[in-house]
């Protein structure tokens, strides 16, 4: 009974599936076409998404080949001729220094206690240009013009080297085309500086002259014992070439040797009981070395000077005065200061005459610096005349610097030279020597005092 109730129920199942089917296919092939769709948005936003990481890839290396390119060019141009940086500006790789320097000097040489506004008290006053060029694998060429300034009166002012040349009007050369008016009267040259040490051409410092400044508490300038030292050796070289070697383990050496003044002269000696402008054979020609020593706190040096001069010439001599110097130097850091110690031997000596000078100099030293600004300098120095003439002399001086900035600083500085047996060496009245301080005007056995003031610039 119940068996027959349900085989109706059954055909009318059946039946609605079968009628179902096509409606049911329709929705697959609808769900099918949309995967497909989404599929390739998906594709294509994957396409976009690998363009767009390509994209920021090639900026990238574009920024970097960019970066690249532009320091090349820098180091191109650092290594091209100087060209202007700016309108107006300085050319790339020359500078322009220098120190103008000037005060007021009340002193006394000789000739009653005089005041004088005076160029150089405290250092020379020096206006300078320097340029460098540099080639790669640390070869640089350089040049530097350096011409010494008289800030009270605007002239410019000479310096004495191995030659006899006046610096003032007279030609120290046989070339037609050279005044003898040093325009440049202190360091003129041109060189080139690499891995194998430093050469250069003109004229420059005597190696042994390096040795003095490095070893004075006042820097060849201020109250200064430098008139005692000059008087036995010799400060630059005219017509040279130099030569510094690197430096080997605190170690380095200096070479120099000068032609001499050029001249197209015969003359084996000067002219009798004078000079001239034009000089004898050879006058100037020699050699000067240095072998230095840097360490820590100290530095030592050891100096030679072999060169011709010329003197007043009286028979028999038969040839130039050869003088000769040697010199050690040395200075010492301390935690509260530094000390400065120098020592030269030097003499004349001349064929047919025999020796004209024979002379020790020596001084000692220190500067103080105290909280920054203030520094205190003091110089102890002695002449020893080994001649039979024994003309002693003795050095003192002191000085005080006050430092407005790094560059600019007031000084007050005092020294005196007490000379015996008819001695009359001088001061150097600060870094440039000039004015009425001369050794000439000199009373034998006077004692010149000179106080100098001023204020100093440096640039």
């Amino acid at each position: 009974m119940i068996k027959t109730s349900l085989k109706p129920l059954a055909w009318a199942l059946l039946g609605s599936l079968a009628l179902s089917t096509p409606a049911r296919a329709d929705l697959t092939e609808e769900l099918r076409a949309e995967l497909q769709s989404q599929r390739a948005r998906l594709e294509q936003l994957e396409k976009k998404l690998a363009e767009a990481t390509a994209a920021a890839q090639q900026a990238q290396a574009s920024a970097r080949e960019s970066a690249a390119a532009a320091t090349q060019v820098a180091t191109q141009a650092a290594a091209q001729p100087a060209k202007a940086t700016a309108a107006g500006g300085m050319p790339a790789g020359l500078s322009i220094y220098g120190i103008a320097d000037a005060g007021v000097e009340y002193a006394n040489y000789g000739q009653g206690a005089k005041t004088r506004v005076q160029s150089g008290l405290g250092s020379a006053s020096r206006l300078g240009f320097k340029g460098e060029r540099s080639f790669g694998d640390d070869l640089k060429a350089y040049f530097q013009l350096e011409a010494g300034v008289s800030i009270d009166n605007g002239q410019n002012t000479g310096h004495s080297s191995n030659i006899s040349n006046p610096g003032q009007g007279a030609a120290s050369s046989s070339a037609p085309n050279t005044t003898g008016v040093a325009i440049f009267s202190r360091n003129t040259f041109v060189g080139l500086k690499g891995r194998y040490g430093d050469i250069r051409f003109g004229r420059d410092y005597a190696p042994i002259y390096l040795l003095a400044s490095a070893s004075d508490p006042f820097t060849i300038g201020g109250a200064t014992a430098f008139r005692l030292w000059s008087s036995a050796a010799a400060s630059r070289f005219d017509n040279g070439v130099f030569y510094t070697s690197p430096s080997f383990s605190g170690w380095q050496a200096a070479l120099a040797y000068s032609a001499g003044m050029e001249n197209n002269s015969r003359s084996e000696v000067g002219v009798t009981g004078a000079s001239t402008s034009i000089g004898p054979k050879d006058e100037g020609k020699g050699e000067s070395a240095s072998l230095s020593y840097r360490q820590g706190p100290l530095y030592a040096a050891v100096g030679y000077l072999s060169f011709l001069r010329q003197g007043t010439v009286t028979t028999p001599a038969t040839e130039n005065i050869r003088r000769r110097s040697r010199n050690l130097a040395a200075t010492y850091d301390l935690p509260w200061g530094k000390l400065y110690a120098q020592y030269l031997l030097g003499e004349d000596n001349q064929e047919g005459v025999g020796k004209k000078l024979d002379r020790r100099v020596w001084w000692l030293g220190a500067s103080v610096p105290l909280k920054d600004r203030h520094t205190l300098r003091a110089v102890y120095g002695h002449l020893d005349d080994r001649m039979s003439t024994d003309r002693d002399s003795t050095h003192y001086g002191l000085g005080y610097e006050y430092a407005l900035d790094k560059q600019t600083d007031l000084y007050a500085y005092y020294a005196q030279v007490s000379n015996q047996n008819g001695g009359k060496n001088s001061l150097c009245a600060g870094g440039s020597c000039q004015g009425y301080d001369g050794d000439t005007n000199l009373p034998a056995n006077f004692t010149p005092k000179s106080l100098m003031m001023g204020a100093r610039y440096r640039f």
